[in-house]
């Protein structure tokens, strides 16, 4: 992302991940970065609490709600139904966007 910022922009409307243990603060990142991943990424992340429930993040790089399940190997599982409606709503302001 760092090399092509502006081609995955272009390209990418969202990105959803599991359990993601990702840290981009260790990296020269610039602010349009962390904003963008912000805006357009999403990581569910194992815990007790319902599914797609805010859970708190120690970095404000992307969103973390909750898979609805406290085990990482259920966590993709658990969340495809919130992540196809999250790749679903990223599609349609899109596309509502440009025709605008």
């Amino acid at each position: 992302m760092i090399q092509r910022e502006a081609e995955v922009k272009n390209k990418v409307t969202a990105v959803a991940l599991t359990d993601s243990v990702h840290n981009v603060w260790h990296q020269e990142v610039g602010k349009t970065i962390r904003e963008w991943m912000r805006e357009k990424c999403c990581n569910w992340v194992s815990s007790s609490e319902p599914l797609d429930t805010s859970v708190e993040s120690m970095l404000p790089d992307c969103p973390r709600v909750s898979a609805g399940t406290e085990r990482h190997e259920l966590t993709s599982w658990k969340s495809f139904p919130s992540i196809f409606k999250f790749f679903s709503e990223a599609v349609e302001a899109k596309n509502s966007s440009c025709a605008d």
